[in-house]
Parts: structure tokens; C-alpha cells; sequence
């Protein structure tokens, strides 16, 4: 989950024109006479990466630095665009620049500690979350991101106390709550992981992995008829995963699935 650094200015960014493909053709028209503007460049590289145009995003950062080779804003968009084409090590260079040219851009900080996430290295994700969280503390996906890097770390209870932080910023974070009742699962903590799921459900009610993993709970806590009702509803969002997890799934061997799964496969439509 990254975030885009240049978007701070969408109204520049899409102006005069009011679109993307417009404002591609007035930076075109900018740049005939003016190759050198690293800044209209780097702008155009941010409605590139806007369309799903990674490839051409790069090239564009690439023609701002080589005219500004310290354009912070360039190399961060580099780094977002190169992590949506999963190189990570090569978006970690480019927020590490970011950094040295800009300390305290906490979107920076947030952005490095995710590539680093992706690069399994989260002693440093969380150093980074936290530099991020020291400049801006209400940023509350950081406060998210730093609860999976502690949960990866094997630190439970302080991811809950971050997820925690996250949800109190933004209540209707439907993931962070999510998240949250599966860390509780891990802890075995079976009921306020369902109340944890219950608030994602009322941010999001279609989301089948909240029902499976809900199903799931009251299965832990013996109550067969829950479980079914609950991976019912799972089934309903998405029958063909969720059909076939659930008969391979240790969580559900207590519970008497074979006859109820096959009650629950969906009819064909005739």
C-alpha cells in the first residue's frame, strides 16, 4: 500500500484540461519548446503512473533527473511506480535518495518502510514507520503497516496497541479492524476478535474473508451453528474459494462440514 507522492496537487497536476489524456497533451505541448522543465517531466510521470502507464512513468522520472538529478519528488515517484512493478530494491533506492534529500517527508518514510515490508526486512520497515509516525502521528495506515511489521516480528500485543492507534484515527478503517481480529485470533482471543470483526463488517459488509475468518472464530469456540451461518455468508460473496477452503481447513475439523458444505453449495441456475 503505497502512496503517491506528487498527488498533494491533483488540481495542478490534471489543469487546464480536466484530464489525464488532456493534461498529457498540454505537458506535450510545454515540452516541444521546453525539454529541459524537469518539473512539467515529473508531473507528467505522476498522470502516467495515474493511468497504469508504469513503464512510461519511469522513463519520465528518468528524463527529470537527468535534467535535476536532486528532484526529491521524482525520485519519489520513481520509487512508488517501481514498486508497482514489484521491484522493490530498486523503489528502495530511490526513497532512500528521497530521504536524503527531504528528512522529514513523512510519506517518504512511510513509503521505504512498506518496500521494505515487501523485502521481508522489518526491523528496518519498523524504524521507518516509526521516523514517519515521529513526524506525522495521526497518519493512521502507518499506524496499520506498523502493526503487520510487528505481528510478522512476533510482537502481538504491540501490533494491537498500533492497530489499535489505527482505528481510533480512523474508525471506519474496515482493514485495520480486520487485521486486527486476526491478530486476536492468533492470541486465541476468539471473542473480541469477532466484536474486531464485527466493526470491519459494519465498514464493509461484502468482504467474505471478514465472514470466513469470523466463521472461523465460532468454530474455535465450538458454536457449530454460528460457524456455518457465518461461512454461509462467505460463500454467498465468493462460493468457489471459499467452498474449497473450508473443506481443507483445520479450523473447521471439529466441526460436522460434510453434509452442511454440500447444503450450502450454491444451485445451478437453470
Amino acid at each position: 500500500m503505497f502512496d503517491s507522492a506528487g498527488w498533494y496537487s491533483y488540481s495542478h497536476t490534471i489543469q487546464p484540461s480536466g484530464t489525464y489524456e488532456g493534461a498529457i497533451a498540454h505537458y506535450d505541448r510545454l515540452l516541444a519548446s521546453q525539454p529541459d522543465l524537469y518539473e512539467i517531466w515529473t508531473y507528467r510521470a505522476y498522470v502516467l503512473e495515474r493511468l497504469g502507464q508504469f513503464r512510461e512513468a519511469v522513463a519520465n522520472f528518468d528524463q527529470a533527473l537527468k535534467v535535476q538529478s536532486e528532484h526529491a519528488l521524482a525520485w519519489h515517484g520513481k520509487g512508488i511506480v517501481l514498486a508497482k512493478l514489484s521491484d522493490y530494491a530498486g523503489a528502495l533506492e530511490c526513497l532512500n535518495r528521497v530521504i536524503r534529500l527531504t528528512p522529514k517527508d513523512e510519506k517518504a518514510w512511510y513509503n521505504r518502510g512498506n518496500a521494505l515490508i515487501q523485502l521481508h526486512r522489518y526491523e528496518e520497515a519498523l524504524s521507518s514507520f516509526n521516523r514517519g509516525l515521529e513526524l506525522n502521528p495521526v497518519d493512521y495506515k502507518a499506524w496499520y503497516n506498523r502493526g503487520k511489521v510487528l505481528t510478522s516480528l512476533g510482537y502481538h500485543y504491540a501490533a494491537l496497541a498500533s492497530l489499535d492507534k489505527a482505528v481510533s484515527i480512523k474508525p471506519d478503517c474496515f482493514y485495520a479492524w480486520s487485521y486486527r481480529g486476526s491478530v486476536l485470533k492468533k492470541l486465541a482471543c476468539y471473542e473480541e476478535a469477532i466484536a474486531s470483526f464485527d466493526r470491519s463488517l459494519e465498514a464493509k459488509p461484502n468482504n467474505p474473508d471478514v465472514w470466513y475468518n469470523k466463521a472461523r472464530c465460532y468454530a474455535l469456540l465450538g458454536n457449530t451453528e454460528l460457524a456455518i451461518k457465518f461461512l454461509y455468508q462467505a460463500i454467498q460473496l465468493n462460493p468457489t474459494l471459499y467452498l474449497a477452503l473450508a473443506k481443507v481447513d483445520s479450523h473447521f475439523s471439529q466441526v460436522p462440514l460434510n453434509q452442511k458444505l454440500r447444503d450450502l453449495t450454491p444451485k445451478p441456475v437453470s
